[in-house]
């Protein structure tokens, strides 16, 4: 169990831990010659049953509210330290407001040096914090007598026992708050665990401010955990990691997050956000904020995602985006507070809802009403609430990765009898879940889509695959629409072909305009024998119009009626065929034959017959050889054209 003292600065904090632990969390030389904690201070005891309490010190003063806040970080109960001579304080009462915000739902109080006051005092203050804490029990003691602390540690103790079945879910994440060499060990990071668990040997990913999105590859030399030497660490625990890896000690900061590769930094993240109730003034959209995360302190801008982009009042929790400027890891549930950027004024916190957020299309309904549905405690209730609003399947990689959840704790989800009834569509580049009824309105929806263009393009093969996948108009992800494309290819209900996707009982069709031109077209070709005309000819002495022209070539050259023998000719196959057989007639009077020599044969101009030539030789019926050709296939004419 982790448990974090707060209060006002010169409160007693340090030295009730002491007397809890034995141990002086003021490291620090200036904090000890003045006598206040200006660093996170650690200690650790032992419960009468072996179990460890770790206690984190965080500093009072104001000034280092940047420290308090990393403290309060994954911690299992926060302990409100009060001096009885002193009453409430500015600190005590902004720190109270630092573990709401960061979700530290369990606490109690701590009345100090209740040796310089009378026994009325200290009721009046116990009735005071009762007040404020309701459901925290409170603690009169004397640092300097030790009455009362024998009744504290029993409750810390009490807890300890029932906090001890913390599940350990996602994987491992630590964010860093000292990074130090330690001479015959080399680099030591600690932090306290936020999720997950880390083994000795296991490979982890350092996410520093210059590592980038890829981060640094470490490997775990060894952990101690608790202030212990261990073989783990895990979620809940204090752990000092000894790394191995290509990184320098003055390369990592404070807030740097050690994690294993399945967690990306991003610049932006969608939130849940409540304000303090008493701001000096209210939050605008964009405004740039300062934010704390984990150990991390960093500019922001606060993005509204509500439909109202009006000022936020005090009180009102919101949906935003925030927008970084520098990277940050992020998972569902990350808890955060935000200052204005001067860092004077708290003004509010609340927890991470979705990282990698988009930069466009993020206000989309059914994205909101997703975003408020991971307002939940539990990954199955989200997961069920994602199901049953509106919008497209569930992708269960992106839900996986917001969530930080293993593929075992992804599978026991599915698992459950409500979600195993539903359809699990998962291909190489996907994995999406929706009702049975859904995934057959999804295929019925792109077989309509491949119909629907066969009726609007009658005389198409088919439509285009790549445009089929985009279809949806942005509704549903390219790559699920590739998955349902399969699944009625493997059902036999579409059929691909050369790029296109067509009904099986499809039949190109030709219309009557388009079979009257190619009428036309095919005699005026016939007319001119070898004397192949260009395109722009057939245009201007048949007046078929542009548009009317491509469709009858298109459709002639998917039917094998004409061939295309270069970017502006085409030809009939009858036509090819009776001029192959007159350069056969030529090979054989001459092996080799040049192309002086087959213009003169074919009584053609020196352009139309080099086209001719070349588009022999892509059909391999003739080759060049130097400056001449020979017949290379003289049956293939035959074979092809006949």
């Amino acid at each position: 169990m982790i448990v974090a003292t707060a209060g006002h600065v010169d409160h007693g904090k340090t030295s009730l831990v002491r007397q809890l632990t034995g141990v002086n969390t003021d490291r620090l030389e200036e904090e000890q010659r003045r006598g206040m904690t200006i660093a996170l201070g650690f200690a650790y005891r032992k419960t009468t049953t072996g179990l460890s309490i770790g206690f984190i010190d965080v500093p009072g003063h104001r000034r280092f509210i940047n420290t308090m806040i990393s403290g309060i970080r994954g911690v299992d109960l926060g302990m409100l330290v009060v001096d009885a001579n002193e009453g409430l304080m500015p600190q005590t009462l902004e720190h109270v407001r630092v573990m709401d915000l960061l979700g530290v739902r369990d606490t109690l109080a701590v009345i100090t040096k209740t040796d310089r006051v009378t026994p009325a005092e200290v009721h009046a203050l116990d009735t005071t914090l009762r007040g404020l804490l309701p459901a925290a029990p409170v603690f009169p003691v004397s640092n300097l007598t030790g009455a009362g602390i024998a009744e504290l540690q029993a409750e810390l103790e009490a807890r300890a026992t029932a906090n001890q079945a913390r599940a350990v879910r996602g994987h491992f994440r630590l964010s860093v708050d000292r990074a130090f060499v330690l001479k015959g060990a080399g680099l030591i990071v600690t932090g306290t665990a936020i999720a997950g668990l880390v083994a000795v040997g296991d490979s982890l990913r350092l996410y520093t401010t210059k590592s980038g999105s890829a981060g640094i590859k470490v490997r775990v030399r060894g952990i101690h955990a608790q202030d212990e030497a261990a073989a783990t660490g895990q979620a809940g625990q204090r752990c000092a990691l000894n790394l191995v890896g290509d990184v320098n000690r003055d390369d990592i900061e404070r807030g740097d997050m050690l994690t294993d590769a399945h967690c990306v930094p991003g610049l932006r993240f969608d939130a849940r956000l409540r304000l303090l109730d008493d701001l000096p003034f209210p939050l605008k959209h964009l405004q740039p904020v300062k934010l704390y995360l984990g150990a991390r302190r960093l500019s922001a801008r606060v993005y509204f995602l509500d439909a109202e982009t009006s000022p936020t009042a005090a009180g009102q929790e919101r949906l935003v985006q925030f927008i970084l400027k520098e990277a940050l890891q992020v998972c569902w549930g990350d808890r955060f507070l935000i200052q204005d950027d001067s860092e004077s004024v708290i003004l509010g916190g609340g927890a991470a809802l979705s990282p990698h957020a988009p930069r466009w299309h993020k206000r989309q309904p059914p994205r909101l009403a997703r975003l408020r549905a991971m307002n939940r405690e539990e990954p199955a209730e989200i997961l069920r609430a994602w199901l049953e609003a509106e919008g497209p399947p569930v992708d269960l990689n992106e839900f996986k990765a917001a969530l930080n959840l293993q593929d075992i704790e992804l599978d026991a989800l599915l698992a459950l009898p409500d979600l195993a009834e539903r359809m699990r569509v998962r291909q190489a580049d996907g994995d999406w879940l929706l009702t049975r009824e859904d995934w057959a309105a999804h295929r019925a929806r792109l077989y309509q889509q491949v119909a629907d263009w066969h009726e609007a393009h009658p005389m198409d093969a088919g439509m285009p695959q790549a445009r089929l996948l985009q279809a949806p108009g942005g509704l549903l992800p390219a790559v699920f629409a590739a998955a349902t494309l399969e699944a009625l290819l493997e059902e036999k209900r579409l059929q691909l072909d050369g790029g296109q996707v067509r009904c099986a009982n499809h039949r190109p069709a030709v219309s009557p305009l388009v079979e009257a031109a190619w009428q036309r077209l095919q005699a005026f070709l016939t007319l001119g024998g070898f004397r192949i005309p260009l395109l722009s000819e057939i245009e201007r002495e048949l007046g078929l119009g542009q548009k009317l022209q491509a469709a009858v070539i298109a459709t002639a050259l998917k039917a094998g009626n004409l061939r295309q023998i270069g970017p502006k000719r085409v030809a009939l196959p009858a036509v090819l065929h009776r001029l192959a057989a007159e350069i056969n007639r030529l090979a054989a009077r001459q092996e080799h034959f040049t192309v002086i020599e087959a213009k003169a044969h074919l009584d053609l101009g020196r352009d139309l017959t080099i086209e001719i030539l070349e588009y022999f030789d892509s059909i391999h019926f003739t080759e060049r050889q130097g400056n001449g050709r020979r017949v290379r296939d003289a049956d293939l004419p035959q074979r092809i054209f006949s």
